[in-house]
């Protein structure tokens, strides 16, 4: 028995030796597949277990961070290269490039969104940029809004701030000097920039359709395009996408620039329209035509886009930006591409999230509703942000026509759907 003892704790002690050397052998520190490829010896996982949002494959979300928006971000402009983009780049260039926004963005905009089940925020290095939009907060910006909010920016490792203003040539001379990252800005004036040197590509068609148009008081009784031959027409200036658009239109219906009067009345129409200072305007259609109606009566709207389509606001870039971070561009590019999508798909979420950011919007307003539906008529397409070369040909003929570019420019070399999800 005694013996029996002694030998049923010898092996019982071997047992327990064995274990513990195999327990050893488990508790090891565990390996993580990244979303590179590359083990990790992060037994969290966390950030370095991340894959790369939207396929993604480069090593880093988008260079060295910095306070100064995204142009430091990239391999800083050179003195020749500055003088290659001077502040004439466009048709009514400021003298010098401006750092602070037009218009200040919205406190809602500048706030960091909340993670939602939609859109929570991935674990990646955040580079600030900053977008600029070319007016102020409204409810036609909701795909910037949605993206935003719902944190598809962020997701892809971009900080992004919100920058409104009415002075696009401004954003454009920045964006083409790498002190803006970049922005929503219209097609001519894209073409205008390039004609006069300066390096800035479109790389995503927001609207399908140029969202410009003339509105008239039915009472008026303007029917149909030769109708508006010795009419006092209103144009917010003698520049910019409205006054291309009008310009379009005229050549359109064989109606000379002598034939009508043209007014330059601002950006707020209505009133003009409305108290007879006018017969028709140039406006957004989207917008003014449902302001028009509700202020003072029924009207008649005649799309310029149904006549002459022509290229209107889309994301344009500095071509620094786009030769030395592509990988930034089409991250940059999903995340918008999907706020858009999103719009369509939940226009009812879109405007709610919109409410955020534009703070005169009220919680039931029909108008603007319906703003926001026509807005989505003319961004729809069967592949969201892509181009064709008819309506780039047709803009720049446009230009060419009213004495703003001297030649016809290479228009292919104006944009690119490379960069497309």
């Amino acid at each position: 028995m005694i013996r029996h003892s002694h030998t049923a704790r010898l092996i019982a002690l071997i047992l327990l030796i064995l274990a513990l050397g195999l327990s050893s052998c488990a508790v090891g520190t565990p390996q993580l597949i990244t979303g590179e490829g590359k083990k990790s010896n992060n037994a969290h996982g966390g950030s370095e277990g991340t894959a790369e949002p939207h396929g993604e494959a480069t090593a880093e979300p988008h260079g060295s961070a910095t306070a100064e928006p995204h142009g430091e971000a990239t391999a800083a402009p050179t003195e020749a290269h500055s003088e290659a983009t001077p502040a004439e780049a466009t048709a009514e260039p400021t003298s010098e490039p401006t750092t602070a926004p037009t218009v200040s963005p919205t406190p809602a905009a500048m706030a960091t969104p909340e993670p939602t089940a939609e859109g929570t925020a991935a674990a990646l290095e955040l580079s600030p940029a900053t977008l600029f939009l070319g007016y102020i907060p409204n409810i036609q910006f909701a795909p910037v809004y949605v993206a935003y909010d719902l944190g598809y920016f962020r997701e892809v490792g971009i900080d992004l701030t919100i920058e409104h203003g009415f002075d696009e040539t401004d954003g454009l001379t920045r964006i083409a000097a790498g002190k803006l990252t970049f922005g929503m800005i219209s097609g001519e004036q894209v073409i205008l920039a390039r004609a006069a040197g300066a390096p800035v590509k479109y790389v995503y068609r927001w609207y399908q359709k140029f969202p410009v148009g003339l509105v008239m008081l039915e009472k008026n009784a303007i029917k149909e395009l030769a109708d508006l031959k010795g009419k006092t027409l209103g144009v917010p200036g003698l520049f910019g996408a409205s006054y291309v658009g009008l310009q379009a239109l005229l050549k359109t219906a064989g109606v000379s620039e002598s034939e009508v009067t043209i007014k330059a009345i601002g950006f707020e129409p209505v009133p003009v329209i409305c108290s007879g200072g006018v017969d028709a305007s140039v406006v957004y259609i989207s917008n003014e035509p449902a302001q028009v109606e509700k202020t003072c009566g029924a009207v008649t709207v005649i799309p310029v886009a149904e006549y002459a389509n022509l290229v209107s606001n889309g994301l344009v870039v500095g071509e620094t930006l786009l030769k030395d971070d592509p990988a930034f561009v089409r991250r940059a590019v999903a995340a918008f591409n999907r706020g858009l999508a999103k719009v369509i798909e939940d226009p009812a979420l879109a405007y709610e999230i919109s409410r955020k950011y534009v703070e005169t919007l009220g919680a039931d307003d029909a108008v603007q509703r319906n703003v926001l539906a026509k807005s989505i008529d003319l961004w729809k397409a069967e592949r969201l942000g892509a181009n064709d070369a008819a309506t780039w040909t047709r803009t720049a003929e446009t230009l060419l026509g009213m004495g703003l570019i001297q030649t016809m420019p290479d228009v292919a070399a104006a944009y690119t759907d490379d960069f497309l999800p």
